[in-house]
């Protein structure tokens, strides 16, 4: 088998299939998410430059994939950032660790993931934490709680539900929150729901602000994705404890209602550190309309904002319509000036790819609110007019 040694740790050869296939490892000086590790290798694109016009996507063995979107730089074709971090967040990279991509055809990869040993990762790796919280177990029976049960940590936590009937779990914040994470006793007890991977979901804030979130899930174990954000807002710390109530549609979960109960620095009364408001409480948005019978919804950004997603309700509202994936948009900027987007789906979450391109123009943080306007041709969406609340 022929081998063609690539710099940045990267190695392209052909399987005994004759299907196109590389390597990552990471050189001295790098990490996974340095720009290098990002750049998809000239030979790959050269067996098959039309597949890769805009995006990749990763499938790995235990069934999860990773849809990355592309972008040039010079002569070469990068994954963006956003996309790329999230692939080697979730799959919580070592320094030592390799990678194998193999091209399956269009822009499908399959993604086999090595230890230094040469073991194989054969299922999703799951955020370590310590022990006391990983199986954090009820205690008894509460009596005023009808039949629920009690937790170590919080006495009768029940006073904090807003709906003392809705299903709950307590959590104590750990040294690592990327996700918050629903074990499988909680899941089997409320025989609990969720959303495809991928599909949108919220925290409910006790200042009344709410927090987008999305849906994951890690070998069987769900998860929230977007809990880093609710833990940077109210800063919270690791010994922090609160409880999430569950907002559910049936039986499937699509909010978390998260109530501080021993939280450092009185966290339920803060607000954010730039003091920015929620949407939520954005007064009269239609002020800002272009053409006050335009379609339209208010976002308060994040701390990724690789793309601008459309939520389901605010589709079904307007009975909103898009273009195919990955055709043209734009976004219509208060300057009077445009900026190319590309349409976007996830498992029929509707997005537009190029949104980062508009924040980083405007130094737009997290916490800053925006009013998007659609601009329609014959019933489906052709631009996204942006005019800045704050």
């Amino acid at each position: 088998m022929k081998r063609k040694k690539l710099p940045e740790g990267e190695e392209i050869h052909q399987t005994q299939s004759k299907k196109s296939s590389f390597s990552k490892s990471l050189s001295p000086g790098q990490n996974w998410k340095s720009k290098s590790m990002r750049i998809i290798p000239e030979e790959i694109l050269r067996s098959n430059p039309e597949a890769f016009e805009h995006r990749v996507v990763f499938t790995a063995p235990w069934n999860n994939s990773w849809q990355l979107w592309l972008q040039g730089d010079k002569n070469c074709l990068f994954m963006i950032k956003e996309d790329w971090n999230e692939f080697v967040d979730d799959n919580l990279l070592a320094s030592d660790d390799t990678l194998r991509f193999t091209h399956q055809g269009t822009m499908y990869f399959q993604v086999r993931i090595f230890k230094k040993d040469g073991k194989e990762i054969l299922s999703a790796p799951l955020e370590v934490e310590p022990p006391h919280n990983s199986h954090q177990e009820p205690t008894t029976v509460s009596a005023s709680g009808g039949g629920r049960q009690s937790f170590a940590h919080v006495g009768n936590p029940e006073r904090y539900l807003l709906n003392p009937n809705n299903p709950y779990f307590e959590k104590t914040l750990t040294k690592t929150n990327t996700a918050l994470y629903v074990s499988s006793p909680v899941v089997k007890k409320y025989e609990l729901e969720f959303g495809p991977r991928n599909s949108s979901m919220h925290f409910l804030l006790p200042d009344g602000n709410k927090l987008e979130g999305f849906n994951k899930i890690y070998s069987g174990l769900h998860a929230f994705l977007g809990w880093a954000n609710v833990c940077q807002k109210y800063n919270l710390k690791q010994g922090d404890t609160v409880v999430c109530e569950f907002e559910l549609s049936g039986r499937v979960v699509i909010a978390v209602r998260v109530h501080f109960a021993t939280a450092s620095n009185s966290a339920s009364g803060r607000q954010t550190s730039r003091g920015r408001e929620s949407f939520d409480h954005v007064e009269s948005p239609e002020r800002y309309l272009f053409n006050p019978n335009n379609p339209y919804f208010e976002k308060t950004l994040t701390k990724t904002n690789s793309v601008l997603y459309v939520s389901p309700p605010v589709i079904k509202k307007y009975g909103l319509e898009f273009g195919p994936h990955s055709s043209s948009i734009d976004f219509l900027l208060p300057d009077g000036s445009k900026m190319e987007g590309f349409t976007k789906s996830y498992g029929g979450l509707y997005g537009f790819l190029g949104w980062a391109a508009v924040c980083q123009k405007y130094n737009l943080k997290p916490g800053d609110s925006v009013v998007c306007e659609f601009e329609l041709s014959r019933g489906v969406v052709s631009a996204v007019r942006v005019h800045f609340v704050n």
